[in-house]
């Protein structure tokens, strides 16, 4: 055995080397009234002698023999953190979780099932991204690398982070009491605090051991903590300095966030973030982020993509949506395909001859089911009022989340009236306090893990009761507030893509009359979520990492000029050529696109498409309309051709990086080259199978690299 690692282990775990020889080594432990004595036997001499004199001593005395140090950890480990409990611990929390999700449906037939939503995975080093339907065995394969790594889970609002991060938490029951997983789940509150802070608060809360946080620490970088982060983007906005916020960008933002991640992964730490759909993970500010830790750390980055109708609903059910051609539209949303999953015959049959009202059906359906089982006699048009009175309360506070003690406070400070007058209609006598107390139990709120702290249960809730605020008299003075919490905004656009025609006409002309005060993706977003076009002229601006389905760009109702699009996917939309003058697209993926002409009445030189991808339909080529790729010299191609693959390897000259689309586009337009030159050849090389491409992120091929290495010796 390794004498001096093994006197270093225990040194980790706050234990002093008392005594050693060559058959046993003793270390001690103080811990308030704890006196704790480890004998480590090294041959096999009888511990007699010196356990009856640490005994006498009044230390707790256990013998020990160890095969190994690793053996050694193990014992430590487990004893610390109390890891007999886990499996037990990870299975009450799931199954607490689960019985939420489904509870509101009144029948016990019904079991929570997690559905896998399709997903698209992105790794700095892989040549081509992967497509996958079994996400957690996907996470799996990264965690059973070598070397530490970070996982970050994203998705639209409502769209399965939480339930995909517990179904992670419950797949470490396999590892029994090896691993203690951490699983904290972030909310906004009032208080502002810097993230740090907030994660080892919740931490602590979690972890449930006296253990040192320098412990946790080290724990967590051995891999036997594993740490699972449910919903990193809350607390952007709470961990900025207020006077600095409007000069920061996005990422400028997140990177103290992200510095207190990075100062965590070293050997072989496993941690997990959830957060929202963000241009901060897909730029290259994020990426130079990551090469500032020179290697220490990988990182995977799964996107979740919206469902697949046919994998949640039965062929029966899926087969009478399809034959009354309800539009896909109105239920793609796990929140609604697993009411249509769950709901009787009779219920599911009615809600297809509504289906522009099956989000309203939704909460009409939850809120009668919860009269029934908390005996309310609220009817659900009330609920509904009071809910998004609360909604519209966590919007005026900036928050997504509130101890339960607040939460009621504001249930009863802008419901008073209403509350009174029902309870004096309850036949079973109760208070105010008593009323509000079951309202704050209600299946559209939800406690957020250990904590007493209240939330909704999902965005897709939160953002749909806004969204139903705002849209009454009261939305006016409240979107005009100086401030403007853009996520929660962003949250009631997303669920609103759900709702009633004449609602999201609604809640379009309540934001717009605030528009120009948001972000430029905000703004399109708006638009595009709402209405299905985009409105406005946009000039010399920047956009990024959005995704657009089914929207127009027409130039009777939008204009970008000097504009530069990257890493959009646009898929099933209309475009016209005339709404864009001298615009780039730059690793764009177009997905059965179409032009809703072919008269480019500006310029047919201005539209200009670099590293972008429409999947051989001819669509780039029409849209760009810009006649005959240039003329080359071959002496000229082969400069070019290898200046380009050069930008792949690091300075060591033989390993290979990945590269944006964009960052090259810079550099060569830096270095005063052909711009158009340099992207016909590199779209030829990538039509050679040399690069490969997904969005913004490029690649060097293995036939790449032996195309590099032959032409640089010719």
């Amino acid at each position: 055995m390794n004498i001096t690692l093994l006197d270093s282990l225990f040194t980790e775990y706050g234990y002093k080397l008392k005594e050693q020889t060559n058959s046993y080594r003793v270390y001690v432990l103080h811990q308030g009234m704890y006196y704790g004595a480890e004998i480590i036997m090294l041959d096999n001499s009888d511990p007699a002698i010196v356990q009856s004199r640490y005994s006498n001593l009044g230390y707790s005395v256990k013998i020990q023999h160890f095969n190994d140090v690793n053996n050694a950890e193990d014992y430590l480990f487990k004893g610390f953190f109390k890891t007999s409990t886990t499996v037990i611990d990870i299975q009450k929390r799931y199954n607490e979780f689960a019985e939420k999700q489904i509870r509101h449906y009144g029948d016990s037939s019904i079991k929570y099932e997690y559905i896998n939503m399709p997903y698209i995975e992105y790794t700095y080093d892989a040549e081509e991204e992967k497509t996958g339907k079994n996400l957690i065995n996907s996470i799996w394969s990264v965690f059973n690398q070598p070397g530490a790594h970070l996982v970050i889970v994203e998705a639209a609002a409502g769209f399965g982070k939480t339930c995909t991060a517990y179904e992670l938490y419950k797949s470490f029951i396999k590892f029994g009491d090896s691993t203690k997983p951490l699983f904290t789940e972030l909310s906004r509150n009032r208080d502002v605090k810097q993230f740090k802070y907030v994660l080892w608060a919740e931490i602590d809360k979690e972890q449930e051991t006296t253990a040192k946080q320098e412990l946790v620490i080290y724990n967590i970088k051995k891999g036997r903590i594993p740490l699972i982060i449910d919903g990193f983007d809350e607390l952007l906005t709470k961990d900025i300095d207020p006077g600095k916020a409007e000069s920061l960008n996005e990422f400028e933002q997140v990177e103290t966030m992200l510095s207190t991640i990075g100062d965590l992964l070293r050997d072989n730490a496993k941690i997990v973030l959830t957060s929202r759909r963000t241009a901060i993970f897909a730029g290259s500010e994020f990426e130079e982020w990551v090469n500032s830790y020179n290697g220490s750390f990988n990182v995977v980055r799964f996107q979740l993509n919206k469902p697949n109708v046919k994998e949640w609903l039965s062929s029966e059910r899926y087969e009478q949506i399809s034959s009354r051609n309800i539009p896909l539209e109105h239920i793609s949303n796990p929140v609604l395909l697993t009411y249509l999953r769950n709901v009787d015959k009779s219920e599911f049959s009615n809600l297809l001859d509504e289906p522009e009202n099956i989000t309203d059906k939704y909460f009409e359906y939850l809120l009668n089911r919860e009269k029934e089982r908390q005996d309310l006699i609220i009817p659900y048009k009330e609920q509904m009022t009071i809910y998004e009175n609360l909604a519209k309360s966590f919007y005026e506070f900036d928050i997504t989340g509130e101890a339960r003690s607040f939460v009621k406070e504001l249930i009863i400070e802008y419901n008073k009236q209403k509350l009174t007058y029902y309870r004096e209609l309850s036949p079973t006598k109760q208070s105010l306090e008593e009323l509000a107390d079951t309202l704050t139990n209600h299946a559209l709120l939800d406690r957020i893990g250990n904590s007493e702290r209240i939330s909704f249960i999902n965005d897709f809730v939160f953002g749909f009761l806004l969204g139903k605020s705002l849209i009454k008299p009261i939305g006016k003075t409240l979107i005009a507030n100086k401030h403007i919490p853009e996520d929660l905004l962003e949250r009631s656009i997303s669920a609103f893509r759900y709702a009633r025609k004449a609602d999201k006409e609604a809640l379009w002309a309540i934001i717009s009359s605030i528009k120009g005060k948001l972000t430029i993706e905000h703004q399109i977003t708006l638009d595009s979520s709402l209405c299905n076009t985009v409105h406005g002229t946009y000039n010399s601006i920047g956009i990024n990492s959005l995704s657009f389905d089914t929207v127009s760009f027409l130039r009777s109702n939008c204009q970008f000029t000097n504009t530069s699009f990257v890493d959009i996917t646009f898929e099933k939309c209309t475009f016209d050529p005339n709404a864009f003058q001298n615009v780039t697209f730059t690793g764009c993926r177009f997905i059965s696109c179409q032009l809703s002409t072919t008269e480019n009445e500006i310029n047919k030189h201005l539209i200009q498409c670099y590293g972008c991808e429409d999947y051989q339909s001819d669509f780039i080529s029409l849209f760009k309309a810009n006649g005959e790729e240039p003329e080359i010299k071959e002496e000229k191609k082969k400069d070019i051709e290898l200046l380009i693959l050069s930008k792949y390897f690091k300075v060591d000259g033989k390993s290979t990086k990945m590269k944006y689309i964009s960052n090259l586009r810079n550099e060569f337009m830096e270095d005063s080259e052909d711009i158009d030159e340099v992207f016909s050849i590199f779209e030829s090389m990538r039509k050679r199978g040399y690069i490969l491409t997904r969005g913004n992120n490029s690649f060097i091929t293995q036939a790449g690299i032996n195309h590099y290495h032959k032409k640089s010796q010719s």
